[in-house]
């Protein structure tokens, strides 16, 4: 009962904790256009990727954050369209400057 409690535990740990870039770089990250959790992704992994335990103990949250930010982001990609589309025809989400 202890294992598939802790087996529980940890896949809900994982899961949890993977797709934060996708979450990250829409609710007022960095990156903007297409997939941009897989972008911000990488940067914060090349930004870590400069060597020592830094480095070492994001590689395995590197790994299990890019293909899951891959997917939400293929899940929210009609979503950036459209908002790519809008930004196009002028319909920016900022208010117009006040006279």
């Amino acid at each position: 009962m202890k294992e598939l409690l802790l087996i529980t535990f940890v896949g809900a740990l994982v899961i949890g904790s993977t797709g934060c870039s996708s979450i990250d770089a829409r609710s007022g990250g960095t990156q903007s256009g297409l997939y941009p959790g897989v972008k911000q992704s990488k940067e914060n992994y090349d930004t870590r990727g400069s060597g020592g335990v830094a480095a070492i103990l994001a590689l395995p949250y590197a790994i299990l954050d890019l293909p899951s930010s891959f997917a939400l982001d293929t899940v929210l990609l009609p979503l950036d369209l459209l908002k790519g589309l809008d930004f196009l025809k002028g319909k920016d989400d900022k208010p117009a400057p006040q006279p």
